[in-house]
């Protein structure tokens, strides 16, 4: 959606996938949108009692906050700020895919990777955030 080509493609097909391992489980890397949501629910990044989870609120609101992070320390933020306004709304829209509440809180994640106090909180709390996790609406 952004340009860059259909990423999702027939090519997909032939792509190569290695293993890896998470939680005791082989699993292989993705090669397609539907396997990459597989892999990321299956991550070995992720808490044990969320291993195999589809995503919730509590991680959509994280995911956003971190894209929304790293696209000011991109400075896209200060150089495009219509570009900004846009990806806002574009996350907001995408993020329902998994979880139907997460686009209303698209604002207030983009807003929270504002301040500095907050990014300075989640890194000293182990980049943990935890005024999100757990929650629901």
């Amino acid at each position: 959606k952004l340009g860059g080509g259909d990423l999702w493609s027939e090519e997909r097909a032939n792509r190569k996938t290695c293993p890896f391992h998470s939680h005791g489980h082989t699993f292989e890397t993705p090669h397609d949108r539907s396997s990459a949501h597989f892999v990321a629910w299956h991550s070995p990044k992720r808490e044990p009692e969320k291993f195999g989870l589809h995503f919730k609120l509590d991680d959509c609101r994280v995911w956003m906050r971190l894209h929304f992070w790293a696209m000011r320390e991109s400075g896209v933020y200060q150089r495009s700020p219509s570009f900004a306004e846009y990806y806002i709304k574009f996350l907001g829209h995408f993020v329902s895919v998994y979880e139907r509440t997460a686009p209303a809180f698209a604002r207030e994640a983009a807003r929270w990777s504002g301040d500095v106090l907050n990014l300075e909180t989640y890194l000293r709390d182990g980049r943990i955030m935890k005024d999100v996790l757990g929650l629901s609406v």
